[in-house]
């Protein structure tokens, strides 16, 4: 019982450091669908609930991606 009380928190550190917690779905998108998809997202007007939030999703991803030396979107 010991054991298990001393491993359970090894293995959940193990586990939540294999995953990269920041990195969202939208990291995944190849750099052209992305630069597409933020351009949609610039002539939107007026943008459901739903699209406004992946529109901000793309951005915040463009973001991340301009602070690393890449810039799709801009």
């Amino acid at each position: 019982m010991r054991l298990l009380r001393s491993l359970t928190p090894l293995l959940a550190i193990l586990a939540l450091s294999s995953c990269d917690l920041f990195e969202g779905p939208s990291a995944k998108i190849p750099s052209d669908e992305l630069r597409k998809k933020w351009r949609e997202c610039k002539y939107i007007s007026n943008p459901s609930r739903t699209k406004a939030l992946a529109c901000q999703n793309y951005d915040r991803e463009c973001d991340r991606r301009k602070k690393k030396g890449d810039f799709v979107c801009y």
